[in-house]
């Protein structure tokens, strides 16, 4: 991770990352992120000792970094102390395990429909709450036994993209996977499912640096030969997609020699909807929708908000005739990846989302769209409401059989 020691005399404690914070408006005793990020780095580089349990509480939404007006790396000054913060007992058990969603989701993927059955049942839900401190009152995703794999993929001879799924939509919802292999193959793009890691993400908020390096370093490994010859690297994740093209791009000079590699795969990475409004934008988007008269409510994830390409999913539903959507006024869901499944922070998690779920309830939408699947989590959990992936809408309002494209 970078570091860039000139950001603290950036820091004019203004408060404006303070007021950004989600953590701090649901969580009063929570210290914020200009006392967590630059006042106490400040000492941490002097070796003075300082509490960093707070910094546990981050939820790494990258508010503060959107709102710094001087350019602080607050988020990032925070992220490095967790990775020096020693944890001891079931609760390092605990982070340890949820820092590493691909090979629970090998494991968990390998084993239906056993292994859905097995986290379903409440007296396991009561025993991992009561030996891994793991709330007891969220369900857990259910695991596909049939994960997004490279033969998902569809070659073709249009330009060529990559897919980086991500462990969510591989192993929990790969039939999302395939629907963006479609969505993509109908707007001309030739599709490889890369084999890769997990992005990364669940190990830097949980602390583990040792493994967020060997999933990047894998990462950029399998997909630099892709990178090199300038095929487009593509997710459907906002937390995969931020990782890649932010903190990849942030990894400091020597971490291993493959820092260059990994700027350049950041530099050469998209979201979906990003590279789809381009074509939108370009007039080349396959705009051959039929009338899909839906209700829908939007919610735009952190990891969207943090990358500053506006909401290029609420451009692309807008385009098919039929779909009412509005984006719901709202600050992050509370979920915030593996935040939500600990049981201290559990109601933390649930507090912040109360804005969000009380404006869904107003709205009174057919079904809640966002493009991250803990946002999908949490605001299921919090309204009990349907929620889908954009990605679902927009290929369903396809007319069967075309794979026409038009201008607009």
């Amino acid at each position: 991770m970078r570091h860039d020691d000139r950001t603290l005399d950036n820091c004019i404690k203004c408060s404006d990352c303070n007021t950004a914070c989600p953590v701090m408006k649901a969580y009063p005793a929570f210290p914020g992120p200009k006392v967590l990020g630059p006042d106490t780095e400040r000492f941490r580089k002097e070796g003075v000792a300082s509490d960093t349990r707070w910094v546990e509480y981050c939820t790494g939404c990258h508010g503060c970094d959107v709102a710094c007006p001087h350019g602080v790396h607050v988020s990032e000054l925070i992220a490095k102390a967790k990775a020096q913060h020693t944890k001891t007992g079931i609760r390092a058990v605990r982070d340890h395990w949820l820092a590493r969603p691909a090979f629970l989701g090998t494991l968990c993927s390998g084993t239906t429909p056993f292994s859905n059955a097995i986290m379903g049942l409440k007296p396991n839900r009561w025993l991992m709450s009561s030996m891994a401190d793991i709330t007891a009152e969220r369900p857990f995703p259910a695991y596909s036994s049939k994960p997004l794999t490279e033969a998902d993929g569809n070659v073709n001879r249009g330009q060529k993209v990559v897919f980086f799924p991500g462990c969510f939509i591989r192993y929990n919802n790969p039939e999302v996977g395939r629907i963006v292999v479609e969505l993509l193959r109908r707007n001309g793009f030739s599709v490889e499912v890369a084999t890769a890691s997990c992005c990364g993400m669940p190990s830097m908020a949980n602390g583990d640096k040792a493994e967020l390096m060997r999933c990047v370093e894998k990462n950029v490994k399998e997909m630099e030969p892709a990178v090199a010859r300038g095929v487009p690297i593509v997710t459907a994740c906002t937390s995969c997609s931020y990782a890649l093209k932010g903190d990849y791009a942030h990894l400091p000079e020597g971490s291993s020699g493959f820092a260059a590699s990994a700027r350049k795969l950041s530099s050469n990475t998209y979201d979906l909807a990003e590279l789809l409004t381009g074509l939108l934008n370009a007039g080349k988007l396959n705009v051959d929708f039929r009338a899909t008269p839906l209700k829908l409510a939007y919610h735009a994830p952190c990891h969207l908000k943090s990358q500053g390409i506006g909401r290029p999913w609420l451009r692309l539903l807008r385009a098919v005739p039929g779909i009412e959507i509005e984006e719901i006024k709202a600050d992050c869901c509370g979920m915030a990846g593996t935040f939500g499944f600990k049981s201290e922070k559990y109601p933390i998690s649930m507090d912040i989302g109360q804005e969000l779920f009380d404006g869904i309830a107003a709205y009174k939408p057919e079904f809640v769209v966002t493009e991250c699947g803990s946002c999908q989590m949490q605001i299921a959990h919090g309204t009990g409401l349907k929620t889908r992936h954009p990605a679902e809408i927009l290929l369903e309002a396809y007319q069967n059989g075309t794979s026409t494209r038009v201008a607009v």
